[in-house]
């Protein structure tokens, strides 16, 4: 369906203000969409930034070193604490380094984590890494060394991390053969195997059956995403959107036949994207509509979700909006 003129509107009062010259890359947004962390790319300088007033106020956090290698991972903020990772190279498999910043405090970012090295001097093998962070809690899963110089990839255990921003306590919940975790509000889940070659099973806190039965559904998806109360998850091949939320009987379609990357759930809003642009769905009036004009991208937390596409100048287009502020979508496709 056409994007109604609400969602237009939200979209243009959301729009981040760049400098003369700059690409704005949102990395992160806080839960209820009052600031942005931002990947700053001007002169072929790259800072790492905390926006407020849409980009008017910034705070630069972080400057990468520009040797054409590595750089900027992935981040994620929940309002005040910012936990993001740092690559060595550009290569798959790639070290990587995690800092945590108190936007509080101010600073430097602190390390609080690193690849693990092997008996070979290799990084040991792990899932991407995709740091979350929430209620001053970060997580993250990495690979775990078995002190061989000949460890078979189908050998390699992995760790979730449960780490205490404020009291600096890392905490190994479990080892397995696991993806990326992640928070559902204040739950860390994430999917796990528990034989190789079989398909992945949502496990919060080491306990599967702790989830809503309902989330059977979600087992060996390629991808899931929560924000506590509502669940979003793809089908086989990535192809299909899935649905559940507190008090419903079943999970719902939401999408079917499309192909589907990069789920993010906001409260009544769940956002993905395809090879063509990014796609928001409302779960009030289950419908859903193209939120950038060509292929883009998501981040959010909370109630908020910050947009990127790029502009017809290479530069990235960003808004930011929240969930709670939307009139409701209806006409369903």
């Amino acid at each position: 369906m056409d994007t109604p003129a609400a969602w237009k509107q939200a979209q243009t009062a959301g729009m981040l203000q760049a400098a003369q010259g700059e690409s704005l890359d949102p990395m992160a947004v806080a839960p209820d969409g009052s600031s942005v962390i931002a990947a700053s790319r001007r002169d072929g300088r790259v800072t790492l930034v905390w926006l407020r007033d849409q980009g008017r106020e910034r705070t630069t956090i972080y400057t990468a070193a520009n040797s054409g290698q590595g750089g900027l991972g992935l981040a994620d903020f929940d309002g005040r604490w910012l936990v993001f990772n740092i690559l060595a190279s550009n290569d798959v498999g790639s070290k990587w380094e995690l800092f945590a910043w108190d936007s509080q405090a101010g600073g430097a970012p602190k390390s609080i984590a690193k690849t693990q090295v092997g008996a070979d001097g290799n990084p040991v093998p792990g899932p991407f890494m995709y740091p979350w962070v929430n209620n001053g809690k970060a997580t993250w899963v990495q690979g775990v060394s078995d002190g061989t110089k000949d460890q078979k990839l189908t050998d390699v255990q992995r760790q979730v991390h449960l780490y205490d921003l404020a009291s600096s306590t890392d905490k190994i919940v479990h080892t397995g053969r696991m993806a990326p975790s992640f928070f559902a509000g204040d739950t860390l889940v994430w999917p796990e195997a528990f034989a190789i070659d079989t398909p992945t099973k949502l496990t919060a806190q080491g306990t599967p059956t702790s989830l809503p039965a309902a989330l059977a559904a979600a087992d060996g998806s390629p991808a899931s995403a929560s924000d506590g109360t509502t669940w979003a998850w793809t089908g086989v091949g990535n192809k299909n959107l899935y649905a559940w939320r507190a008090g419903w009987p079943a999970p719902v379609m939401v999408v079917e036949g499309a192909p589907i990357d990069w789920v993010h759930v906001a409260g009544d809003v769940i956002t993905w994207t395809d090879s063509t642009a990014t796609w928001a769905a409302d779960l009030r009036g289950r419908a859903y509509t193209q939120i950038t004009p060509q292929y883009g991208g998501t981040n959010s937390h909370g109630t908020a979700v910050v947009v990127s596409y790029p502009g017809p100048d290479k530069r990235s287009v960003s808004y930011v909006f929240t969930s709670a502020g939307l009139a409701p979508l209806s006409c369903p496709q």
